[in-house]
């Protein structure tokens, strides 16, 4: 039987500081999900769109290609899911497909123009409520903040690696 006003037990592995970043990593991870699915809602995409348009142009900004196959792989979706999310954003003008500098039996995904100033206007609200939040800490801190979110960003993604993977 499952009492909704339960409160978990403590772990008494972890301070008071401890829960309190896991709880505050849970409501920011809850609210980016909530806001990505409105902002999604407004602009007609689906958030397996965003996704993968997120991941075309972060890997662009590091330099890196994006293909259809490392979108399938880093978003663990079959080839025809991949190709029709690819299908939807070159449709909305999102993105470009263009063949491979290296390999001519792939091709590169590229996020248009549009793609950014859509991506302005959908997060820009997003960003006007927490530019206030970093412009309020020092450099100092927010090298501090971002390796903790970087090294909790690679912890994530270990454990959904993990996650269907049979033990050993």
């Amino acid at each position: 039987m499952v009492v909704p006003s339960a409160t978990p037990p403590p772990d008494p592995g972890r301070s008071e500081a401890g829960r309190r970043v896991t709880r505050a990593l849970r409501r920011y991870s809850t609210e980016s999900d909530l806001y990505v699915a409105a902002a999604g809602r407004e602009s007609e995409m689906h958030r397996t769109d965003l996704n993968g348009l997120a991941l075309v142009m972060d890997w662009g900004l590091q330099g890196e290609h994006a293909t259809p196959g490392r979108l399938s792989s880093s978003m663990q979706l079959s080839a025809p899911a991949t190709s029709a999310m690819l299908d939807r954003l070159e449709r909305q003008g999102h993105v470009t497909r263009s063949p491979h500098p290296d390999d001519r039996r792939s091709v590169v995904v590229e996020v248009t123009e549009h793609a950014i100033d859509v991506g302005s206007r959908m997060f820009g609200r997003l960003a006007a409520h927490i530019t206030p939040v970093l412009d309020s800490r020092t450099d100092e801190e927010l090298e501090l903040i971002a390796a903790f979110l970087e090294e909790v960003g690679a912890a994530t993604e270990a454990a959904r690696r993990d996650v269907g993977t049979p033990p050993a």
